[in-house]
């Protein structure tokens, strides 16, 4: 039965989010991810760009370092374009407030620009619009603090 859930899933991938995306190319560094305090390496298998339909998010397939479900799939949203210690900062506590992944990564490979993106993994096809919903309001939110330290600074 769980099988069943897990090819139901990667075909709803397929079908209704990969289908006519633009893949991004090049060869991607992998991320990596601390289980039980051990740093484990998950490969990038694809990159797509979601702006089609939603403007600054990325699908990221990556290969699982254990057998199953051999592959993990990564709703991701840029929420700067490029990224410091500074706004590490400031959408950390977002972040954990919602259980997500913040990471700075290079989504294009050719330039040397590093993103700030924020990541949630899906496991469910229902878990796919509750993180679209999720990750558009953190960016949201990050905007609007970023807009306030802006508004700060001019006012001074």
């Amino acid at each position: 039965m769980p099988n069943s859930k897990v090819k139901d899933f990667e075909s709803f991938i397929r079908s209704d989010i990969i289908d006519k995306i633009k893949k991004i190319k090049g060869k991607h560094p992998p991320i990596a991810e601390f289980i039980e305090n051990e740093s484990r390496s998950l490969s990038v298998k694809s990159i797509y760009n979601l702006n089609n339909k939603l403007k600054n998010f990325y699908l990221i397939t990556l290969k699982n370092y254990s057998k199953q479900p051999r592959l993990r799939y990564f709703l991701t949203v840029s929420i700067a374009n490029n990224s410091s210690d500074l706004l590490v900062q400031l959408a950390r506590e977002m972040v954990l407030k919602h259980d997500l992944k913040l990471i700075q990564y290079s989504i294009f490979p050719r330039t040397l620009r590093i993103q700030l993106l924020c990541m949630k993994e899906i496991q469910l096809i229902e878990d796919y619009n509750h993180s679209v919903k999720v990750l558009e309001s953190i960016r949201k939110e990050f905007r609007e603090k970023l807009g306030r330290i802006k508004n700060l600074i001019e006012n001074e």
